[in-house]
């Protein structure tokens, strides 16, 4: 190397930011350097002072926030129907119900937890549970105009993106043994699954007396616990300082911008087709245009620097992150076309009443949580993915043929196709989420948030893709279940990549280790290409 390029080098270590290697360290920093075993890191935080009492009170308010961001999933896929009806959506057009919250919750997670790392995370926290809290309210009042209710539910989605990453921050300081801080972890991704299940029991139970109580109950949890954090959250330091210059220069607006608005038109122009026809310009132009954004997305999170970018490219140096992404797109996708498929089919074609129906989706959600204590008590499950996630596929897939020919679950053929159905279904999709995410996680630095936008976006593009086969009306079914076929093909091909691809880790001190050394390597590339030590490419 050249004396030049050393001394590149040299100005670059000591122009970096003194709160990269001082207390507190940032979200960021401490997901690429911190590895999960090992001694008791960061022992002196405030939040790890904190009583026991109290600290578990605050996990308890941070997993209710977990529960309420999945309840404005699943318990709005029941009321589906209605909502619709009252806001004058087309067949195809449901879909946006569901996915202006989760795009916006996928698009915004990471940028929220990049919030959270320049200002102290309990402000990022307590804003974004009162503001789902007062979205929720106001969703309840705008259901006479369909761009209104929509619009609010993509700033739900945005609030509820705030409380994620600042949770997760404020539960690892909390409890800083690596083994209690993964149990701690572990409850608020079982909140989640809790949601799920009690979601839809809530949005049945509310809609005895309307849809628009259960967003009123949302925001009255929301208000109650986000007044209670404000004064149980102690003062938090904020990793950010002078030296770091200004902290928008750090927000990654451009990429979050390119993200969201590439979802969006691909999703547009897919709910569009069915209505239109494929061949006119309310397809093609934002089809295209959602091409263009995307490619524009990963062209440029490549080119600015990696401790900027909403997904920076050192993600990608960590050992099975590409394959584990892939596998992660389709569990959300189960359990979203098929709750709101059937949701919409029962309501509409069966007249169901919103209760009956929370009813016999719940099977999924109870599923969900006996797999995940089942896990607890064989852990191999998960840590031999290689051979879990092919298996939990086949079920997924088993259960997409069963859906298809359920004929909606008429008659009988709910306990004949749809209970197996989902039974199978939620317990294959739950094991290859854990399978490929959470083994990841163990072997490498925590990347928690992107493989939950990535889940969060695979559901919201499923939706879409739903739609987009969808028939005119819901009295078919067959015609209206043809995106189980999607997703039969796309489960065994996304389970066939991650057995071709699958590399075995080494041990986790190790691959720990050795994913810092790609990273580091990678962004000193970056950091010498700005300094002009390397030539562009």
């Amino acid at each position: 190397m050249s004396s030049t390029s050393l001394s590149t080098q040299e100005s670059i270590k000591k122009s970096t930011p003194a709160s990269e290697h001082e207390y507190p360290p940032s979200a960021a920093v401490l997901a690429e350097k911190a590895p999960i075993s090992g001694a008791e890191p960061h022992s002196n935080h405030p939040l790890s002072k904190l009583s026991s009492g109290r600290k578990h009170f605050l996990l308890f308010i941070f997993c209710l926030s977990n529960f309420v961001d999945v309840c404005n999933v699943s318990g709005v896929a029941v009321a589906s129907s209605h909502i619709a009806f009252d806001i004058k959506l087309d067949v195809s057009q449901v879909v946006w119900i569901i996915t202006a919250y989760s795009l916006s919750f996928a698009s915004f997670l990471l940028f929220s937890g990049r919030v959270a790392d320049l200002v102290p995370a309990q402000y990022v926290f307590q804003v974004g549970f009162f503001g789902l809290g007062v979205m929720s309210l106001i969703q309840s009042f705008v259901t006479q105009n369909k761009y209104a209710f929509l619009v609010v539910r993509a700033i739900a989605g945005l609030m509820g993106s705030m409380t994620i990453p600042s949770g997760y921050h404020m539960t690892g300081h909390m409890f800083p043994h690596p083994l209690e801080r993964r149990k701690k972890i572990s409850l608020l991704g079982l909140a989640g699954g809790l949601g799920n299940v009690l979601g839809l029991v809530l949005a049945g139970v509310t809609m005895l007396a309307s849809y628009r109580w259960f967003f009123r109950l949302m925001a009255i949890i929301s208000f109650i616990f986000s007044i209670a954090a404000v004064f149980l959250i102690p003062r938090l330091p904020s990793s950010h300082t002078a030296a770091d210059g200004p902290r928008w220069k750090r927000l990654d607006i451009v990429g979050v911008i390119l993200m969201a608005g590439g979802l969006s038109t691909f999703i547009l122009g897919l709910t569009q087709g069915p209505i239109d026809g494929w061949n006119k310009a309310s397809f093609i132009a934002p089809f295209v245009i959602s091409i263009v954004l995307a490619i524009s997305f990963f062209l440029y999170e490549a080119h600015i620097s990696p401790r900027r970018a909403v997904l920076p490219a050192t993600v990608w140096k960590i050992r099975n992150m590409k394959v584990a992404s892939i596998v992660t797109l389709m569990p959300f996708s189960f359990w979203a076309t098929s709750q709101l498929l059937y949701a919409t089919f029962w309501q509409v074609r069966l007249h169901w009443k919103p209760l009956h129906v929370a009813a016999a989706i719940i099977p999924q959600g109870i599923t969900m949580l006996l797999i995940g204590a089942v896990v607890q008590a064989f852990p191999s499950i998960i840590y031999k993915p290689r051979r879990t996630i092919p298996v939990a596929a086949v079920f997924v897939m088993a259960a997409e043929v069963l859906m298809y020919f359920s004929d909606g679950g008429t008659g009988k053929n709910y306990w004949k196709f749809c209970f197996p159905a989902f039974v199978m279904g939620s317990a294959g999709a739950i094991c290859m989420y854990m399978a490929s995410g959470i083994n990841l996680i163990a072997f490498c630095p925590l990347r928690w948030a992107v493989l939950l936008a990535i889940a969060q976006v695979g559901g919201a593009i499923a939706l879409a893709i739903q739609a987009s086969l969808s028939g005119p009306s819901l009295y078919d079914w067959k015609k209206n279940a043809r995106s189980f076929w999607y997703q039969f093909g796309a489960t065994a091909l996304v389970a066939i990549i991650y057995v071709v691809f699958y590399k075995t880790p080494s041990e986790p001190e190790e691959e720990h280790r050795l994913t810092r050394e790609r990273i580091a390597e990678l962004e000193e590339k970056h950091a010498l290409k700005q300094a002009g030590a390397l030539p562009s490419v």
